[in-house]
């Protein structure tokens, strides 16, 4: 086949280098700081990988007196490290194996291959530009990005041994794929030091978390001094002698994917600089553009999407400022949670799916005791402690299945800063809350036709059901969906023995109970969970009307011998931007009151039911 303009590829086959010899130095006696990176991950690297890492991250030393002096700068000669401090140089003979350098060629089965060998490359030749269309069309490095590199060189490409290969494009491919997937020299699990623990990646963020005009803000020059360290650390695989790379992060902007559901960051490099720090890089590739693939968006309907709209926050996000943050959630004695968000994500018409309005409420009344983030390794120099200081309710996707969290980031400076945490990014699964039911029907009986959920190009939410009509009594109590459903909530608490003084209900004094008391905390937000699953008195096209949270009260001195007289308020929005929880200017829509029954000393003649639903005065009974 004839042969055409090719980039350099290259293939990840290790092979041993270098045996172990002994430390030693011309200046200062030189040593590996492993409590950096082990030994474990530099046995995988090229002897210009170790160099070039060094360069960017510093792994050895000398010791002056007991203090640790990092050298200022890494050279890979003679199958040494030759290290320079102020002009010096220490030798750092290598004790562990190195890899060889990979070369590309036209193999004699008539394709590109990788070959290990140490005979050099030109960097200049990596240099291949593609149309943003062909970029777009594969995303990464995958089946096909392949493709169009045989469509466009002529050849096919030996992957084999699973290579990257010698082409910038391909390179940041190979790279953004490997730190998304935790593989190959990106790999956490083998960059350790002594300790088992990662310190070169712990402030690395994976693009897949995090905006590209994130990325690109003043906030995240480190992370882009990593990327940039990376990348080289990538390129050294093959014998091209690059100590460090400089990417014009100045000129840097974000590119969209026609899909929308992600974005590039479109990059052209100033330089590629030798371990002697000459420009190596000429003046016509400084010119071509490549792209860092893979960001994430948030206007989108796909996962994590908030809606073609994107964010509305004044805030920044707390997930990129931890990459990939986990909500922990303990629910102590009150709820059996031992994780995180995937306890309240049920299936579509269970009503143990929890909604924004039953997470808001219970989310609100235990903030201080269910809520754990931890701090990570990278931020534990600065951060004391994380606290969530506050929920609100989100117009995201016009549905209502989004909540977020306000946190407060606690520094050890004694200072804080607020950050907003959208709910799907409680943890990495992207979930969306409960759908409002659009119809007044039990459980039993919905459908997903039922529900009033995201999906593109959808319709305006319909005029939600009258308080009227859902809290009408039914002629065989309990038997409509208000009556199963305020049975099921009371019932909750009948469930768990730590309610009341691990004892049974019946044998525990009805006036213990207080308006303040974890009790009706919890069954205020199983109300909210169960009943306002259902669209309550909103107005057609308006999601954020109607009912917004139910309130319940203990009504002082009417508490009889073994039940406790209630009364639950069903309570408005204050306007139609009323995000909060509760809000001056709400109103009361409608108040029913009835008797929590089972209690010590009961007269179960009464009734049989734990809820006797009061009527309204001249309502049925």
């Amino acid at each position: 086949m004839k042969r055409n303009r090719l980039p350099i590829f290259l293939a990840l086959v290790p092979t041993l280098g270098i045996v172990p010899t002994i430390v030693s130095c011309s200046y200062k006696t030189a040593y590996l700081d492993i409590e950096k990176i082990s030994r474990k991950y530099l046995t995988r690297l090229t002897g210009n990988q170790v160099a070039s890492l060094h360069n960017s991250n510093k792994i050895f030393y000398f010791l002056d007196g007991n203090q640790k002096v990092y050298f200022d700068s890494a050279v890979f000669e003679d199958n040494t490290i030759k290290l320079i401090h102020n002009k010096h140089t220490s030798i750092f003979n290598i004790d562990f194996p190195i890899q060889k350098y990979w070369k590309q060629e036209i193999s004699n089965l008539d394709n590109i291959k990788v070959i290990e060998t140490n005979e050099k490359s030109n960097i200049n030749d990596f240099f291949n530009v593609y149309d943003f269309n062909e970029i777009d069309d594969a995303n990464g490095f995958n089946e096909q990005w392949f493709s169009i590199l045989a469509s466009k060189f002529n050849y096919d490409f030996d992957r084999v041994g699973d290579p990257y290969f010698a082409d910038i494009q391909t390179i940041l491919f190979r790279l953004i794929q490997d730190g998304n997937i935790n593989y190959s020299y990106m790999n956490k699990r083998r960059m350790i030091n002594k300790d088992n623990q990662n310190v070169l990646l712990k402030d690395y963020f994976t693009s897949n978390y995090i905006q590209a005009k994130t990325f690109l803000s003043n906030e995240y020059q480190l992370q882009r001094e990593l990327f940039e360290s990376f990348l080289c650390l990538y390129l050294n695989k093959f014998n091209v002698g690059i100590s460090r790379i400089e990417i014009d992060w100045d000129n840097a902007r974000e590119v969209k994917s026609f899909s929308g559901n992600s974005s590039y960051i479109a990059i052209k490099f100033k330089g590629m600089y030798d371990f002697k720090n000459q420009n190596i890089l000429n003046n016509e590739n400084q010119e071509k553009t490549f792209y860092i693939n893979d960001f994430r968006t948030y206007a989108t309907d796909q996962k994590f999407g908030v809606g073609n709209n994107g964010l509305k926050e004044e805030l920044p996000l707390f997930n990129e400022y931890i990459e990939n943050p986990l909500l922990e959630i303990d629910g102590k004695q009150y709820l059996n949670i031992v994780d995180n968000i995937n306890y309240f994500i049920k299936g579509v018409t269970s009503f143990e799916y929890w909604n924004t309005k039953g997470l808001m409420s219970l989310f609100q009344n235990f903030k201080d005791d269910f809520f754990y983030i931890k701090v990570p390794e990278n931020k534990k120099d600065t951060d004391v402690s994380y606290k969530i200081i506050d929920f609100k309710y989100t117009d995201y996707l016009n549905t209502d299945q989004l909540i977020k969290a306000i946190v407060r980031v606690f520094k050890k400076d004694k200072s804080y800063k607020d950050y907003v945490w959208i709910s799907s990014n409680f943890d990495d699964h992207g979930h969306r809350l409960k759908a409002k039911i659009i119809n007044n029907k039990r459980e039993e009986d919905l459908t997903i036709n039922d529900f009033y959920y995201y999906k593109k190009d959808n319709i305006a939410i319909p005029a939600g059901i009258s308080l009227n009509e859902f809290l009408k009594p039914s002629s065989n109590y309990p038997n409509s969906p208000y009556e199963i459903l305020l049975e099921r909530a009371f019932n909750n608490l009948n469930l768990s023995y730590s309610y009341w003084n691990n004892d049974l209900r019946e044998n525990y004094e009805a006036n213990w109970v207080r308006q303040d008391s974890f009790q009706i905390k919890l069954l205020t937000s199983f109300l909210n969970n169960y009943l306002l699953s259902y669209a309550l008195e909103n107005k057609e096209g308006n999601v954020y009307s109607g009912v917004k949270r139910i309130d319940l009260e203990i009504l002082d001195n009417q508490t009889e011998i073994g039940r406790i007289k209630l009364r639950m308020k069903f309570m408005s929005y204050a306007n139609e931007q009323d995000f909060n929880y509760k809000t001056e200017g709400e109103r009361i829509l409608k108040e029913v009151d009835l008797y929590w029954n089972g209690f010590k000393g009961f007269d179960k003649s009464i009734s049989s039911h734990l809820v006797s639903i009061i009527p309204e005065k001249g309502g049925e009974n």
